[in-house]
C-alpha cells in the first residue's frame, strides 16, 4: 500500500502491533497506523489490488442491431456476482462483489439508462417488446433514412457500453466482523462496434392465402 512492509513485532495477545494502514478513508478518528484494521480498511485496501471482471454484457441479436419498429436490441448482465481472494496483512481474504446498478450507454446519442435489474437473456416464449424481465433499446435508422425509397440503407455502427457498480463484502480476519460497502468498485465493458441493419419483410404466398388474398 505504498508504505513500509508489515512490522514483524507482534504483541503478546496475538494482535497485530503495527499494520501499514492508510488513514481512515472517511476521515474518522482511526488514524493510528498501529491499530487493528477495520473491515472497512480491509475492503478499501482490497479494492486497490483486485481486478474485477465485468458483469457479462450479453446482447441479442449478435453482431447487428435492427432499426425496424418492433425489433428491439436486448441486453443483460449475466454475471452479477464474483469473488476474489487477496492476501492482505498476512491473511488470505475473500472479497465478494455484488452488482448493485447497471448503466447502459447505447452509443446513439440517446440518454443512458440505469437499472438495478441485470435483465435476462431472451428465451423462447418471451415477448421481446413487452416482457418486464427484458432490458431493451430501439435503434433508429441513421441519417434520417425511412425506406428504400430513400436509397440504399446507410452504413453506421453503434457500441453499447455497460458500467456496473459493485458492492464489496468481506470478513475481517482479526475481529470476525463482516461488512459490505456499496459502490466499492466499478467496471466498464463494451460490445465493440456493431452495424445497424433493416430487415426486409416479404409476404409469401402462404401468408397471402391466410389473409384471404
Amino acid at each position: 500500500m505504498n508504505k513500509a512492509p508489515n512490522s514483524p513485532t507482534v504483541s503478546d495477545d496475538d494482535t497485530v502491533d503495527n499494520c501499514p494502514l492508510p488513514s481512515d478513508p472517511e476521515g474518522g478518528p482511526d488514524q493510528d497506523p498501529g491499530r487493528i484494521p477495520t473491515t472497512r480498511d480491509i475492503l478499501y485496501m482490497a479494492a486497490t489490488t483486485i481486478h474485477p471482471d465485468g458483469a457479462g454484457l450479453h446482447k441479442r441479436p449478435e453482431g447487428v442491431s435492427y432499426t425496424n419498429k418492433y425489433i428491439p436490441t436486448l441486453v443483460a448482465a449475466t454475471h452479477p456476482t464474483q469473488a476474489h481472494t487477496v492476501t492482505l496483512l498476512g491473511h488470505d481474504i475473500t472479497v465478494t462483489l455484488t452488482a448493485t446498478s447497471y448503466t447502459w450507454s447505447w452509443g446513439d446519442g440517446t440518454p443512458d439508462v440505469t437499472t438495478t435489474s441485470a435483465g435476462m437473456p431472451w428465451q423462447e416464449g418471451m415477448d421481446p417488446n413487452t416482457d418486464p424481465a427484458l432490458i431493451r433499446h430501439y435503434y433508429k435508422a441513421p441519417n434520417g433514412w425511412k425506406s428504400f425509397l430513400d436509397g440504399p440503407y446507410p452504413y453506421a455502427t453503434r457500441t453499447i457500453t455497460l458500467t456496473t457498480t459493485w458492492a464489496g463484502t468481506a470478513t475481517n480476519p482479526f475481529t470476525g466482523d463482516t461488512q459490505t460497502i456499496n459502490g466499492l468498485v466499478t467496471t466498464t465493458e463494451t460490445t465493440g462496434p456493431f452495424p445497424l441493419g433493416q430487415l426486409i419483410v416479404n409476404n409469401t404466398d402462404t401468408a397471402e392465402e391466410k389473409q384471404g388474398h
